[in-house]
């Protein structure tokens, strides 16, 4: 690419501490400033554990700017928008970049959050890129009333707004087959999968004592925590030797606390940082991704995939989306049946009969981390995409 490349990330993620948003985002920075690019961020209404205070700051090279915290239901809402839209068009227009090819990347794609932004952006001479990482057309959280005219909201402006994007990134073979039909021929679109970086310097076989089951990540209903619950505590009641660890936040966790508390056997940890929760990662002897098996848990792809293989553990996961894509059967992964606790518990027991031929699946599962999730060969494909704009 001849001219210079100027990348604005756009979206409602923590940054530069968070969960799966944004390790993806900086996965994509860490190769664009070594492509070399300039990076920014634009975070749309911070909220959740892993979002430090202030206005903004840099981070790795990379300036970022929040805007939006202070947005309420309340009669000062119509001056907070007026705010909030005038620092981010501010945003926009002071890290334009004479000379260089400008691209506004808005994480999620066309939301009310947004969407003011992005035409600003448009206006502004920006490149737009939606990176569409769920369908939320089949959402299976319950919503409040602010939450359902949100979801509203982001319906409407994707069907008939996503004209506003120059390129689609897409992060299962769902939606890419979704939005290959909604969008222009003549817009670029491109499946980016998930990443993680393998670093198996950590790992040095199973340490003594209970089989150490992990879960890190969202307590969404599509995460299927109930199932993992109902599986683990037949499991240990059945063998025993056995502990569940939990980590992670969302507004689903208080559901399960009483739960948790009753089984001296399951343990929550909360909100990690990054080194915690890395550290949290490698000293697991199992690690569970045990998805529902609706649409909604269908049409993505779960970050926390890559992160779990990269640890070189043994990882049971749901059948769901794009997995038997990437992974084989009780090669790579030991894959169930979304939506069956039956089949989870078969898999958790499985692992404790058979530690040493689960942890030969761990090790072969971190090589096809390596094959499928680089995050310099995901870099590599969002710059193709970038020079196809």
């Amino acid at each position: 690419m001849a001219i210079g490349l100027n990348v604005v990330f756009m979206g409602r993620f923590g940054y530069p501490s968070g969960m799966a948003s944004t390790k993806r985002i900086q996965h994509f920075i860490d190769h664009l400033q070594a492509f070399p690019a300039t990076t920014r961020v634009l975070q749309l209404r911070p909220t959740g554990e892993g979002t430090p205070g202030g206005q903004g700051g840099n981070h790795q090279g990379t300036e970022y700017r929040r805007i939006g915290a202070d947005l309420k239901l309340d009669w000062r809402l119509p001056v907070a928008l007026f705010w909030y839209h005038w620092n981010g068009i501010g945003m926009l227009k002071k890290w334009r970049t004479d000379g260089a090819m400008d691209v506004l990347y808005c994480y999620g794609g066309v939301t009310a959050e947004n969407v003011l932004l992005i035409v600003a952006g448009k206006r502004l001479g920006y490149k737009v890129v939606f990176d569409i990482v769920e369908d939320n057309t089949y959402i299976d959280d319950k919503l409040t009333l602010p939450g359902k005219l949100k979801w509203l909201a982001g319906e409407i402006l994707d069907r008939y707004l996503l004209g506003l994007a120059d390129g689609v990134v897409v992060i299962s073979s769902y939606l890419r087959s979704l939005y290959g039909k909604k969008i222009a021929l003549s817009v670029p679109l491109c499946l980016i999968p998930i990443s993680a970086r393998c670093d198996l310097s950590a790992t040095g076989g199973r340490e003594p004592g209970p089989m150490k089951f992990v879960y890190a990540g969202s307590f969404a209903k599509k995460d299927g925590i109930e199932l993992l619950l109902e599986a683990f505590e037949k499991v240990h009641q059945k063998k025993g030797n056995c502990q569940l660890m939990l980590c992670g936040t969302g507004g689903s966790v208080e559901n399960y606390q009483a739960r948790i508390a009753a089984n001296p056997a399951i343990r929550y940890v909360g909100y990690l940082d990054d080194a915690e929760f890395y550290r949290f990662l490698q000293g697991a002897d199992v690690l569970c991704v045990t998805r529902t098996g609706s649409t909604y848990a269908n049409a993505g792809f779960p970050f926390k995939l890559g992160e779990y293989l990269a640890t070189g553990n043994p990882v049971i996961v749901s059948d769901v989306g794009d997995v038997r894509r990437y992974l084989s059967h009780m090669e790579d992964a030991i894959i169930v049946e979304p939506g069956n606790a039956v089949a989870i518990a078969g898999a958790l027991e499985y692992c404790l009969d058979h530690p040493e031929t689960a942890a030969k699946i761990g090790q072969s599962g971190a090589a096809k981390c390596r094959q499928y999730f680089d995050p310099a060969a995901n870099g590599r494909l969002l710059v193709e995409l970038i020079r196809r704009l």
